[in-house]
C-alpha cells in the first residue's frame, strides 16, 4: 500500500466526504426508510437536552430560580442517559441496515426486540462512552501540566470511537459480546478485501461538523449582539452593562457615548444555532453507523448481500462516486481514490 493510500484526509476532505456519504446514504437507505427513524429520534433527544440547558441559562440568568434549577436538573439528567439511548438507537439502526442490505425490510419493533436481547453489551459500551469521557473531560480540565495526558486519551478516544462502529455491528448483527468483539479486529482486518484496506481504519467526517458550524456560531453571535445592542435596556434582567465605560473609546468616533447590551439575543442565537449542531451532529453520526455496518456486512457476510447493489456499495465504501464526476476521495485522482 502506497503513503497516498495511507494518508489521512485533513479537515476540509473530511468535509466533503460527510457531504458525499449523507448524499449516498440516502440513496442507499433507500431500500428501508426506517432506517433513519433512529436518527430521527437521537435527533430530537439532542434538541430537547440542548433547549433544556439554555432555558436553565436564561431562566437562572433572569431570576427564575425554580424552573432553571429544574431544568438544569433535567439536563444533567438526559446527559448522563445520553449514552444509553444513543447506543440502543445506533444498535437499532445497525440491525436495519444489515436487513436492508439483505433484501429485508424490518420493522421498528423487530429492531427493538433485537436490541432488548443485547442490554448487558448495549450498557457495556454506553458505560466505556463515559468513562472516556469522563477521563478527557477530567484532563482538559487539570491544565497543561496533564498536556500527555490530554493527548493520550484524546487518541484513546479517537480509537474507541473507530473500534465502537465496528463494534455495533459485531453485537446487533452476530450477538458477540464487546470481549469477544474487540478480539475479532485483528482477525477482521486480515479479512477486509485489498480494495478497502485503505479505509478500513479511517474515521470518517471527523470534526467535519465543528467545521461547517463555526461560521455559523460566528454569524449567529454576531447578529445576537447587534440585536442585543440594539435592544439595550438597563432595566432588562439580562443587561450586561455598557462595555465602553470609563475607556478612551467611549464616544471617540463612531462609536456611541454610551453602549447598552442585552445579553438574550446572544443566547437566544446560540440556541438555535447549536440546536442546528446538535442535528448535524446526530446526522453525521448515523451516517458513520450506516457506513461501517455496511463495512463490517461486506466483510464478514458478503454473499448475504443482495447481488444487484454489490457493486455500489464498494464504490459507496470506496467513497468514490460511480459516474464521471467523482465526489468522494477528495485531492486524490479517480484512478487512485482513497480515503
Amino acid at each position: 500500500m502506497t503513503d497516498r493510500a495511507l494518508r489521512q484526509p485533513d479537515t476540509r476532505e473530511r468535509v466533503q466526504q460527510l457531504g458525499y456519504l449523507l448524499k449516498n446514504t440516502l440513496s442507499l437507505v433507500g431500500r428501508d426508510p426506517g432506517i433513519l427513524r433512529p436518527w430521527v429520534r437521537m435527533s430530537l433527544y439532542a434538541v430537547v437536552m440542548t433547549s433544556l440547558f439554555f432555558i436553565s441559562v436564561i431562566a437562572l440568568w433572569g431570576g427564575s430560580g425554580s424552573i432553571g434549577s429544574l431544568a438544569l436538573l433535567l439536563c444533567l439528567v438526559l446527559f448522563v442517559y445520553k449514552h444509553f439511548y444513543y447506543t440502543r438507537q445506533e444498535l437499532r439502526q445497525s440491525w436495519l441496515v444489515s436487513g436492508a442490505l439483505q433484501g429485508q425490510q424490518r420493522t421498528a419493533a423487530e429492531a427493538g426486540a433485537r436490541v432488548k436481547t443485547l442490554k448487558g453489551s448495549a450498557r457495556g459500551i454506553a458505560l466505556i462512552d463515559i468513562l472516556l469521557g469522563g477521563m478527557l473531560s477530567w484532563a482538559l480540565r487539570s491544565g497543561p501540566g496533564n498536556a500527555l495526558m490530554t493527548l493520550l486519551l484524546k487518541g484513546v478516544g479517537e480509537a474507541w470511537d473507530l473500534v465502537n462502529h465496528y463494534l455495533l455491528p459485531s453485537v446487533v448483527i452476530d450477538g458477540h459480546g464487546i470481549r469477544d468483539s474487540v478480539s475479532r479486529m485483528p482477525r477482521l482486518k486480515e479479512s477486509v478485501p485489498e480494495t478497502l484496506v485503505g479505509v478500513f481504519g479511517i474515521d470518517i467526517a471527523a470534526k467535519a461538523v465543528g467545521t461547517i458550524m463555526f461560521p455559523v456560531y460566528a454569524l449567529m453571535v454576531i447578529l445576537g449582539l447587534i440585536v442585543g445592542i440594539w435592544m439595550g435596556d438597563p432595566q432588562s434582567a439580562y443587561y450586561i452593562g455598557n462595555p465602553l465605560e470609563g475607556t478612551s473609546l467611549a464616544g471617540s468616533g463612531p462609536l456611541p457615548e454610551s453602549l447598552h447590551i442585552t445579553v438574550l439575543p446572544i443566547l437566544i442565537a446560540l440556541w438555535m444555532a447549536k440546536l442546528a449542531g446538535v442535528v448535524l451532529e446526530r446526522m453525521a453520526g448515523s451516517v458513520k453507523v450506516v457506513y461501517f455496518s455496511i463495512f463490517y456486512m461486506r466483510i464478514t457476510h458478503p454473499d448475504d448481500i443482495v447481488e444487484d447493489i454489490r457493486d455500489e456499495l464498494e464504490a459507496y465504501l470506496r467513497l468514490e462516486a460511480r459516474n464521471p464526476d467523482p465526489v468522494a476521495s477528495p485531492g486524490t485522482s479517480p484512478g487512485t481514490q482513497q480515503a
